[in-house]
């Protein structure tokens, strides 16, 4: 799913600016978007099967102000993981000193 969300934002025509991703829980993912490409991106992350919020739909549409059409908006994308699979450990290496 991550690499199909990451797909998705570039072919929205934005980018990301940021992730943490947390075990195999969930990833948190900031990025930037023109405003004139907030409906592509609702688009296009919809059709990777992500399943967006009605609270989320509402926010990538995009405004009717046109003078806003030049600007970013800024955004977190949070997915969250739905399996039963144990938490995803990591061995940390011992540093000296």
């Amino acid at each position: 799913m991550t690499a199909h969300v990451s797909e998705a934002i570039s072919q929205a025509g934005a980018w990301i600016t940021d992730f943490h991703q947390y075990s195999n829980i969930l990833i948190c993912i900031n990025f930037q978007v023109p405003i004139a490409n907030l409906d592509k991106l609702a688009a296009t992350l919809q059709e990777t099967g992500l399943h967006l919020s009605q609270e989320s739909l509402d926010q990538l549409m995009p405004a009717n102000d046109s003078t806003l059409k030049d600007e970013e908006f800024g955004g977190t994308l949070q997915i969250t993981f739905v399996h039963n699979e144990p938490d995803l450990l990591r061995e940390v290496p011992v540093v000296p000193g």
